[in-house]
């Protein structure tokens, strides 16, 4: 059977939610064969995690200093642009913020060579930021290349198979002469038990401060997970959900009286638990998992727009 290789190049790259979607979809489609060709990031620990995780063929460091001529060609281009300028979670937020450029180093990707599919991810807080005037500006650049078919919508890991209440908004660019049917954003599907999340080894139990006890005495019974971050929260749907994983490193495991472990952070994006050599600390794989993208959810979109480019996946 011949070969349908997808070229895969990603931007703000993290720890490669795409790629692992990718290598999901491989699993059942033998067909497949799945090309790294670049990645870029600017953080030095992620950095250091790809170093002995990923083999991207070419690894870009800041992208706005990055020659468009250097850039190759990738059937599949997946950015999570910094969403700091635009989240609510930013209190330092500035006009001249220059992670905002950041999507116009994205946006040299597809004006040098027209990906076939196109996704960007960020914080649904886009939408509205600068009452909705930076989303606009952002739509406005993609539509006047006039190629692409856009489509955009919040999507929520819970909704996908992974319990954790994560909103993220979702931009799907599908380049009009490949397309071969009409793309859909992926319906909801079960989600998995919460403690099936949990990490089977055994850690001490970690004390609660005296000052934190007020805040402990309003986890609600049952609960699994919790942000202790959140000073005020009455934790609703502990039991069932976990809260949004951030890059602040504040789960705590309710069950087990403990800081929720690098391996529930991982289970709780989607990410394989045995793949990593984890050669930062915990506290700071924790929060590149925090700013990841969900595995589940870029899968069940990749699921739904390969076959607008011909391609089946099973």
């Amino acid at each position: 059977m011949t070969k349908t290789i997808l070229k895969l190049g990603t931007d703000c790259s993290g720890i490669e939610a795409p790629l692992f979607a990718l290598k999901n979809i491989q699993k059942k489609n033998k067909n497949l064969e799945i090309q790294h060709v670049f990645s870029s990031d600017v953080d030095p620990y992620v950095k250091q995690l790809h170093k002995d995780n990923f083999s991207a063929e070419i690894n870009f460091d800041d992208i706005t200093q990055r020659e468009k001529s250097k850039i190759p060609y990738v059937d599949i281009y997946v950015a999570g642009f910094p969403c700091q300028p635009f989240s609510k979670a930013n209190k330092f937020r500035s006009e001249d913020d220059k992670r905002k450029q950041v999507f116009f180093g994205c946006l040299d990707v597809i004006t040098q060579h027209s990906p076939k599919i196109v996704i960007f991810e960020n914080v649904k807080t886009l939408l509205s930021h600068e009452g909705g005037s930076t989303y606009s500006r952002i739509m406005k650049e993609l539509h006047d290349l006039n190629k692409y078919d856009i489509y955009a919508k919040v999507l929520n890991t819970k909704n996908h198979g992974i319990p954790q209440a994560r909103d993220r908004l979702y931009i799907v660019c599908i380049l009009r002469s490949e397309k071969k049917k009409e793309f859909e954003f992926p319906p909801h599907c079960p989600m998995k038990s919460l403690k099936s999340m949990l990490d089977p080894k055994t850690y001490p139990v970690e004390p609660i401060k005296e000052k934190n006890e007020p805040l402990f005495s309003r986890i609600p019974k049952g609960s699994v997970f919790v942000d202790i971050g959140f000073r005020n929260a009455s934790f609703p749907n502990s039991d069932k959900w976990a809260p949004c994983i951030t890059a602040q490193a504040n789960m705590w495991n309710v069950e087990k009286q403990r800081r929720a472990t690098v391996h529930e952070y991982l289970k709780l994006q989607g990410f394989p638990t045995d793949f990593f050599v984890q050669n930062v600390s915990d506290h700071r794989f924790k929060k590149i998992i925090g700013n990841a993208m969900t595995v589940n959810v870029v899968e069940a979109i990749l699921r739904q727009a390969l076959p607008c480019i011909n391609i089946k996946c099973k």
